[in-house]
């Protein structure tokens, strides 16, 4: 997940959907998962706007007005490279590749998603 306060690094989890919410639930390293760990993004489907997969890369947006939640909050479905610290002589052209690339392996599941979370919210 990466939005506007998690930084470029975003943060590693799991995403969940419920009939109410689209739930987002960060990675703890070295500690057991639990289910009502603090720190999970909540979304409301109530409060969505807009869930989209975005053209040409491994990426789920969603955007909505759900107070404390950033209006924009993006999943990436593929680790996104670290082109800084790329050796690569065009690392923002092999990074954009690899996006590319991602994006299509990834779409069909993307698009699955987008296609529960508006199901889901004709529902509700």
């Amino acid at each position: 997940m990466v939005h506007k306060g998690t930084g470029k690094q975003g943060v590693k989890g799991e995403l969940l959907l419920t009939e109410r919410d689209l739930v987002f639930r960060p990675e703890i390293r070295g500690a057991k998962r639990d289910l009502d760990l603090l720190g999970e993004t909540v979304i409301p489907l109530a409060t969505l706007r807009r869930a989209s997969r975005s053209r040409g890369s491994p990426v789920l947006e969603i955007r909505s007005k759900s107070p404390g939640v950033p209006a924009i909050v993006l999943f990436f479905f593929a680790k996104p490279p670290d082109m800084y610290s790329s050796a690569m002589p065009d690392p923002r052209g092999a990074s954009m590749t690899y996006l590319t690339s991602s994006g299509l392996v990834y779409r069909e599941e993307i698009d699955d998603w987008v296609g529960a979370i508006d199901a889901s919210r004709g529902a509700g």
